[in-house]
């Protein structure tokens, strides 16, 4: 692997919470939004307000093009002045993952392929690969620079909203392959499904939540005349109904889910 360039002198626009990821239990599971660098700061307060709580990363890497990344919640956003690639817009997922060597064996292992091998970036090092169900996922294993210190959390931004919404990677599957699709999630996030109580009676819909990736098993088309949404928000539906689509910036479409309605199983 390649070394990477020198962290940049910009403290305001570098900092993680977590910089070495090797302290993580498991990968950390982000949908991503692909944006241009000049609304990047526009993005963050936005979603901020959204979710009701502060970024925990943000960092230039001018060793991949210009990209400017920041994280909200389960949400990465990804900020660019130059155009994004086929493949940058066909990857579905980005995960923080402890090990990136250890992760690329889960993948293989659940019967997934490297895409792009591992190279190094500011970051630490990444890598590209495809799971067993055709999604791209970007792994990124972070470890920190020389000096470089966890930045304390900021204070929440939603006041008593905070928590109250989830935004959640949105997965959909044909019915039969639910089973199967959720098994090799759980392998490749290593965490168990929280699978709705309805998921083995017949009908048209299942749902499982498998750490920050909801999977939908239905072979019904989507609401919005079969327009697919990538993310989906579980909060308070406030007058929504169970299933809604809803725009969010830069083109991005999200189902809402009513908190009630998807946990009425507890945890979920």
């Amino acid at each position: 692997m390649t070394a990477p360039q020198t962290i940049p002198a910009l403290p305001d626009r570098w900092f993680r919470t977590t910089p070495d990821s090797s302290v993580r239990s498991g990968p950390r599971l982000l949908a991503r939004s692909l944006i241009h660098a000049a609304d990047l700061d526009e993005r963050i307060g936005f979603y901020e307000q959204l979710f009701g709580v502060p970024a925990d990363l943000r960092m230039p890497i001018p060793d991949f093009g210009g990209l400017e990344l920041a994280a909200v919640g389960n949400l990465l956003l990804i900020a660019s002045v130059r155009p994004f690639t086929p493949i940058q817009r066909q990857t579905a997922y980005s995960l923080i993952v402890p090990s990136l060597a250890a992760q690329l064996d889960t993948v293989r292992r659940a019967g997934g392929t490297v895409v792009e091998p591992p190279e190094r970036i500011l970051p630490g090092a990444r890598a590209r690969v495809r799971y067993p169900d055709g999604s791209l996922a970007e792994l990124v294993e972070h470890r920190p620079q020389p000096g470089e210190e966890p930045r304390p959390p900021a204070e929440a931004t939603g006041g008593d909203r905070a928590g109250r919404t989830r935004l959640v990677a949105r997965r959909k599957v044909p019915r039969t392959a639910f089973d199967e699709t959720v098994a090799a999630y759980e392998k490749l996030l290593e965490t168990e499904a929280r699978v709705h109580e309805d998921q083995h009676r017949p009908g048209p819909l299942a749902l499982a939540l498998v750490g920050n990736l909801l999977l939908i098993g239905s072979d019904e088309p989507d609401p919005a005349g079969g327009a697919a949404a990538a993310v989906a928000l579980l909060a308070s539906a406030e007058g929504h109904g169970q299933r809604a689509m809803v725009p969010l910036p830069d083109g991005v479409l999200a189902e809402v889910w009513d908190l009630d309605a998807v946990g009425r199983r507890p945890g979920l």
